[in-house]
């Protein structure tokens, strides 16, 4: 028989994380337990993603005795769920909010303070999407990516824009390590999400810890990139919620938010305009390429007219932003 992982109220109406199936389909398992389930888990599944062995999988899909399906109900992807307790999801929900205010206060204080709340963002981040990953039978390992991230932080603020460089070797070395040391990692599609995110995050660590150092053009370039960021994914969010709009779209919104949030925090504190708005304009792509990188990381497809699953999935572009913003600023400013 094919096994079944449960998650969130699904698991709490079943009463078990596992269960078996016998159907010889992906839609012929969801009955079967619709079934056994009740009313209340067949409402919540209709709106779950599904998938088999790791991959987003149909309902004509075949199942195995060596298969394991796993539904992930909308609750797991930032979505309200009728029958999930409400005080929890509100809660989580205002946990992006949360990387930002950190994100601000740590910007006021010291570099040691802004070092360390990069990495503890890193760190809420890759648990995140270990969880996600987890969630389609996916192996992760978060630790890797915080190592990345805190070591990456110390090379940037003792050596400089040497750091930066240095912050992509110590990816792969983790990485790669992090295989060598543990077997079940050293599969290709194990190592490979690994490096790319411990990538992410060591270049995007290493390039805020740069961005305000005395190795910056510009000691307000954090403080730029903080309201470009932010700009974008609040237009971008608020477009996502609104009702279908011709011409107007989430992606559109958030690089126009993006670049006008670069523009005017520059206007506003008599920088370079010119120069941060082709910065805007950097980040801007990064944070719609984000969008992709993490539809691909947490559903295994490119899906950018879905939201991916994930609490802070919005915080996937932000790190692609905050890791080609140093380079940025070296090469316009």
């Amino acid at each position: 028989m094919a096994k079944l992982r449960l998650f969130a109220n699904l698991r709490e109406i079943a009463g078990s994380a596992r269960v078996d199936v016998g159907s010889g389909t992906v839609g012929g398992a969801i009955e079967e337990v619709s079934v056994r389930y009740g009313d209340d888990f067949r409402r919540t599944v209709a709106t779950s993603r599904v998938w088999v062995n790791g991959e987003t999988a149909s309902y004509d899909d075949p199942v195995g005795a060596n298969d394991e399906m796993v539904i992930l109900p909308p609750v797991s992807g930032g979505n309200r769920s009728m029958t999930a307790p409400a005080t929890t999801l509100d809660f989580m929900a205002f946990l992006p909010f949360a990387v930002i205010a950190i994100a601000v206060l740590a910007n006021l204080q010291s570099q040691q303070i802004w070092a360390a709340a990069l990495v503890a963002i890193v760190a809420a981040w890759a648990l995140d999407l270990g969880a996600v990953m987890s969630s389609r039978g996916r192996m992760f390992a978060p630790l890797a990516v915080v190592v990345t991230s805190a070591v990456s932080a110390m090379a940037a603020h003792v050596m400089g824009g040497t750091g930066y460089s240095l912050a992509l070797v110590v990816a792969v070395v983790v990485a790669l390590g992090w295989a060598v040391a543990f077997p079940p990692y050293r599969q290709v599609d194990v190592v490979s999400p690994l490096l790319l995110v411990s990538l992410f995050a060591g270049l995007g660590t290493a390039s805020m810890i740069l961005a305000r150092s005395a190795h910056s053009p510009d000691p307000r370039a954090v403080d730029v990139f903080l309201v470009s960021v932010i700009a974008g994914l609040v237009l971008g969010s608020i477009v996502e919620r609104m009702p279908s709009v011709p011409v107007v779209d989430p992606f559109s919104m958030t690089a126009v938010g993006a670049v006008l949030g670069a523009v005017g925090a520059a206007f506003l504190w008599d920088l370079d305009v010119v120069g941060y708005l082709l910065i805007g304009l950097g980040i801007a792509v990064a944070l719609v390429a984000g969008r992709g990188f993490a539809s691909m990381l947490r559903t295994g497809k490119v899906a950018l007219t879905e939201r991916p699953p994930g609490w802070l999935s919005s915080v996937d572009g932000a790190v692609l932003a905050a890791a080609i913003f140093f380079p940025l600023l070296a090469v316009i400013l």
